[in-house]
């Protein structure tokens, strides 16, 4: 029986709370991301990802990539999972 993915909220720009699909928790050069997926009322879907931290209390949380160098290397990542 194949394992479903986690699935949680997230709040997207509009402000709009949608449901994502977690795909996959990856470490690119010590950082962790959480790569996800999120279904557009079209039927297709957005590839997406945050850095995973750890709130004051322990629990992960995530965060914006804000680095343009640290977008890049995720982006390359998921392309490359892709082809």
């Amino acid at each position: 029986m194949e394992e479903e993915n986690q699935k949680f909220d997230v709040q997207i720009e509009t402000g709009e709370i949608v449901q994502a699909e977690l795909l996959s928790i990856v470490d690119i050069d010590g950082k962790e991301y959480a790569i996800y997926s999120l279904e557009n009322e079209n039927g297709t879907v957005d590839i997406l990802s945050s850095y995973v931290e750890q709130d004051e209390e322990g629990y992960d949380i995530l965060v914006d990539i804000d680095n343009p160098y640290d977008k890049q290397k995720v982006s390359s990542f998921i392309q490359n999972l892709m082809n």
